[in-house]
């Protein structure tokens, strides 16, 4: 396979002694070129393959390539933002993260529920909304949050599938807690070319990258065979902040504020129309699983702040909504909560337009566990 690698100079060594040796580069871009001279020397590759990045447009114009490779940085997740303007088709663009154990997230957090599936009688999954906004130590039945950043409704059904099959056969596990996002129908992770670094994170969980342009079989010929065998330690293992996306208490700046309607409108064309037909089939087998396994499904949308709730286009809302009455009617164990109606939840609940600090996931978790007690 020939690529062209895009990455930064610091810890080069690392990131070259991860891919596999069988690569072979037509170019390799970085932001410094003196250092990392050395660095190519050491690992046996000719210095002449350096670029710098100010030349990265011509080298994707002039170079035969089958993959622009970005080895994420920083502000790295901006570099298939940056090859697109420059004509390079997103079929040949693919993202990774930074190559180290971080990467291994989602399976640590699943070998963890696999090894303690019996002692929760809940599971939740969702999006980032969902994985700052839930507060696991305000609710009566013992809650595991599956939610992340960017996870779409695909992967939170194969998280849910996981969780069933593990926690599905004790008696504890009753309910099962669905994040939802207003875009949630039309959002496709695999197909969002800024956050596809992220696959990795999925191929290595699952072995599977859904509508990936790039196969996973050959998505792993890009990494040496080692690394797939590296593990995180589960220890030590914040329950109520799995993924450690939960800081401390914090609120909206002016920045923030400004940002509000640009943030929204970047998540509202962040949609694929293609996908909504597959994903209310997901979430149909969803709701079939949890049923099937005498699981009670509790969809929800967790609340967002006044600027996000006025600006997301209403025609996407009102089919959010259509598809999610739809999804109640012919699953009449599944209930929905809709924390945009919430009373008593303000902006001083997030610490940006999207996210709930945790005073907000302290009032919500409140308010969905006193649903669930009453059920």
């Amino acid at each position: 396979m020939r690529v062209l690698l895009v990455t930064w100079t610091d810890q080069l060594l690392q990131k070259l002694q991860t891919l596999n040796p069988k690569l072979e580069y037509c170019a390799i871009v970085v932001d410094e070129v003196e250092p990392a001279k050395k660095i190519l020397e050491r690992v046996g590759l000719t210095k002449d393959l350096l670029y710098p990045l100010y030349d990265l447009k011509e080298c994707v114009r002039d170079l035969h390539y089958d993959y622009v490779l970005c080895v994420e940085n920083g502000w790295g997740r901006d570099f298939p933002k940056v090859l697109t303007d420059y004509g390079v088709p997103k079929d040949k663009i693919v993202s990774l993260n930074f190559l180290d154990n971080g990467n291994f997230f989602v399976e640590r957090v699943l070998r963890y529920f696999k090894e303690h599936a019996a002692e929760f009688d809940m599971f939740a999954t969702g999006i980032s909304y969902t994985e700052v906004g839930l507060d696991i130590t305000r609710f009566k039945k013992k809650l595991f949050n599956f939610a992340r950043s960017s996870q779409d409704l695909y992967y939170n059904f194969q998280v849910a599938k996981h969780a069933v099959l593990w926690g599905g056969g004790h008696s504890r596990l009753k309910y099962a807690l669905i994040g939802l996002s207003p875009y949630s129908f039309h959002y496709d992770l695999s197909r969002s070319s800024n956050l596809s670094f992220l696959m990795l994170h999925y191929l290595i969980a699952f072995e599977d990258v859904h509508n990936f342009h790039m196969p996973a079989d050959k998505y792993k010929t890009l990494l040496r065979k080692e690394y797939f065998s590296m593990r995180m330690p589960l220890e030590p293992f914040d329950l109520n902040n799995p993924f450690y996306a939960k800081t401390p208490l914090k609120f909206m700046t002016p920045e923030k504020r400004l940002k509000a309607r640009a943030d929204v409108d970047g998540w509202q064309k962040r949609c694929f129309p293609e996908t909504c037909a597959e994903n209310v089939k997901i979430l149909d087998e969803y709701l079939t699983l949890c049923e099937e396994n005498h699981i009670r499904p509790i969809m929800f949308l967790p609340p967002l702040s006044e600027g996000y709730m006025k600006h997301f286009s209403r025609q996407k809302l009102d089919e959010f909504y259509y598809l999610v009455k739809q999804a109640c009617r012919k699953h009449s164990a599944a209930i929905f909560i809709d924390g945009w109606k919430l009373q008593g939840i303000t902006d001083a609940d997030f610490y940006d337009v999207g996210h709930m600090n945790i005073q907000g996931a302290a009032k919500f978790s409140t308010f969905l566990n006193s649903v669930i007690e009453s059920l």
